[in-house]
């Protein structure tokens, strides 16, 4: 069937999408969960920790990227099943020759800001350093990239259970 990215911002629900997809039995990959996909790099494009406290200047150097190798590898793995890949990176456009569609979680900055915020968050990208400013700024200008790439847009400030329902639809799998 195919390889459906579901990408969008820190806070668009992402990470709730994949969850969801696979408790519906959907095969999907949390694309920040899994280490070898995902990784900080320096601008030499040298894999690096992350900084506990990210500033604008530390951003500024390092970018967070998927390994197109490990992209591969999961997209074979799949064989011929729909994979649901949930997730963002700075390459995420150079990759999307690799998915037969793009899903674009919209949100506004203040439901971003509002989701970054809550304690129960596993990840605390958006709440350290710089990086809540970082991607206020950054949010219009990547929903606007992708939509010109051609991502179909799903409103991700609906309920999850709805969100879910429309990127199954727009997939074109059974709910």
């Amino acid at each position: 069937m195919g390889v459906v990215l579901v990408t969008g911002g820190s806070g668009a629900g992402k990470s709730s999408v994949a969850w969801a997809l696979a408790a519906r039995g959907f095969r999907s990959v949390d694309g920040d969960a899994d280490g070898r996909l995902a990784r900080w790099v320096d601008a030499d494009g040298a894999v690096v920790a992350r900084q506990a406290a990210q500033t604008f200047g530390w951003m500024a150097d390092h970018r967070w990227v998927w390994d197109a190798q490990r992209l591969d590898e999961l997209i074979t793995a799949a064989g011929g099943d729909t994979l649901f890949l949930c997730g963002h990176a700075s390459n995420v456009i150079a990759l999307f020759d690799r998915f037969t569609q793009v899903i674009l979680l919209d949100i506004d900055v203040p439901t971003m800001r509002e989701r970054l915020a809550r304690l129960d968050r596993e990840n605390d990208f958006g709440r350290i350093g710089d990086t809540g400013e970082l991607l206020r700024e950054w949010l219009p200008g990547m929903q606007a990239q992708l939509r010109a790439a051609g991502a179909r847009v799903v409103d991700a400030t609906a309920p999850l259970g709805v969100v879910v329902d429309a990127v199954l639809g727009m997939a074109g799998v059974g709910l």
